[in-house]
This record gives C-alpha cells, sequence and structure tokens, in this order.
C-alpha cells in the first residue's frame, strides 16, 4: 500500500492568498507497487487547513509551522485533503495567530466556530474526491465574500524579497530595501507568518536549492553559492537540517509533500 499525493492550483483570483489545494490518498490499485507509507513534509512557511479522515474519525485542523521535516501517514490512516495558504496569508479566512501554530496543530474548531460545522459534512463524505471538493468550494466561498485583510504590502514584499536567497535576501538588507528597522521587519514578519525573518529566509532558500537540485543543471559546489550558502559544505548541513536530506540523496527520486517536483 502505498500513499499518492496530488496537488491543484487555486483560481487565478486567489493566486496570492492559496498556493494549492491538495489531496493525499492511500493507493490500493491492485499490483501497485513502490511508493511509501509515509509522506515527508518539510518546511515551507505556509499553514494548511487539514481534513484528516482515518479509523479514529475524520477532524479539521490548521497545521503546525515547522523547521525540520516532519512525517505524516500510516497503515490505516486513511486519507488527507487540505489548502495551502502562502506564507503569511492564512489569516485570510483563519481567525488564527500564525505564532499559535508554531510546531502543534490546531484544531479548526477552536480557530473559527464555522468550521465545526465544515468538519461534520467533511465528515460524511464517500471519500477524498467529494472532501476536497467541499472544502475547495468553501474556502473559495468564504474568500470571495469576505476575505480578511491580507498581509500588508511590506510584509508580502518582504517574503518575496527573501524568498530571492543570495546577498538580496539578507535580513538587514531586506529591512534597507523596504526602509524600516531590522526590528519592525522582526515584528511584522512574526505577526503575520509565525516565523522570524531568518528563519523564513532558510526555509524559502532550501525550498529553492530543493528544486534546483532536482533539475540538475549545475554542479553542487556553483549550486551552493547561487543559492546564497557560504560554499557546498553550508548546503549541505541546511538541507539535512531543514529536509533530512543530503544533496546527493535529493537526485533520486523520494516522497516528499513540498517539493514541487517530486515523484
Amino acid at each position: 500500500m502505498r500513499y499518492c499525493y496530488q496537488q491543484f492550483q487555486p483560481i487565478t483570483a486567489f493566486r496570492h492568498l492559496v498556493d494549492a489545494y491538495w489531496v493525499n490518498r492511500m493507493d490500493t490499485a491492485t499490483g501497485a507497487t513502490g511508493g511509501a507509507t509515509l509522506d515527508r513534509v518539510l518546511p515551507d512557511g505556509c499553514i494548511d487547513l487539514i481534513f484528516r479522515n482515518g479509523a479514529a474519525g475524520g477532524h479539521l485542523f490548521a497545521s503546525a509551522l515547522i523547521e525540520r521535516p516532519s512525517f505524516f501517514g500510516a497503515v490505516g490512516s486513511g486519507w488527507y485533503v487540505g489548502v495551502r495558504f502562502r506564507p503569511a496569508m492564512a489569516r485570510a479566512i483563519l481567525e488564527v495567530d500564525p505564532v499559535d501554530c508554531r510546531d502543534r496543530d490546531l484544531p479548526a474548531a477552536l480557530i473559527d466556530p464555522a468550521f465545526a460545522l465544515l468538519e461534520d459534512r467533511l465528515r460524511a463524505c464517500a471519500g477524498p474526491d467529494a472532501a476536497l471538493a467541499l472544502l475547495r468550494h468553501t474556502v473559495d466561498a468564504r474568500l470571495a465574500q469576505d476575505a480578511r485583510a491580507a498581509a500588508p504590502p511590506r510584509v508580502q514584499a518582504a517574503i518575496a524579497l527573501l524568498a530571492q536567497g543570495g546577498d538580496a535576501a539578507h535580513v538587514h538588507r531586506v529591512a534597507r530595501h523596504l526602509g524600516i528597522a531590522e526590528r519592525s521587519l522582526h515584528r511584522d514578519l512574526v505577526r503575520w507568518s509565525g516565523l522570524k525573518p531568518k528563519s523564513m529566509a532558510r526555509i524559502l532558500r532550501m525550498q529553492r536549492a530543493l528544486t534546483a537540485i532536482r533539475m540538475g543543471r549545475a554542479p553542487l559546489a556553483e549550486l551552493a553559492l547561487r543559492m546564497g550558502y557560504a560554499d557546498q559544505a553550508h548546503m549541505t548541513r541546511e538541507l539535512k537540517a531543514l529536509s533530512g536530506f543530503t544533496p546527493t540523496e535529493l537526485v533520486r527520486p523520494v516522497a516528499v509533500r513540498n517539493l514541487q517536483d517530486a515523484a
């Protein structure tokens, strides 16, 4: 038995808020081989709204912000559907302080009482496809009707700069570019994303490095410098800490959720 992960793009109007809708299900097809019974979830700076259907009954929750790899799924765990918000954008519909999601999941009913009803409706769905359709319809409708304020423009600009990597992503340079103090940048990022600027920069750089390594278009030493690491050894240490993989391991297909071109 193996897990099959699929993700789907949001409609154009919501792409600045939503990174993807996704489903992770057990593949019980006759003769299916390979895959994994656990999915490794990598830090990405995002908060997901996830419904997990398992033997103990389904529940809806906001996912933890992580700074190290974690795992979900096991034989008998059923299936998952979710919506992944872009960094600092979960507040578009979730009444949650992102700091409260650091390293822990939050039951959705405690975040917003309206989600208790959604949780019941998701439990009644016949399978993951129906549940994903319901989740997507509900989230899109809320975003269209009454989306709460997204992160301020300067927070969005800060995240975009941190995502560029290299010298431009150094925290003091980002603050200078935005014309604010480093203390203000720190306060804004923590308030809206739940992560400190340096943590966000590390995670975004790791994500860029993972994609570049899997594309295999440059020697690792050259790629390390391009991504803003001091050298190849520095990149290896960072990737191992944040993803659990070394660059050499990443050139082989692996079951990783937050890697865009993962097998």
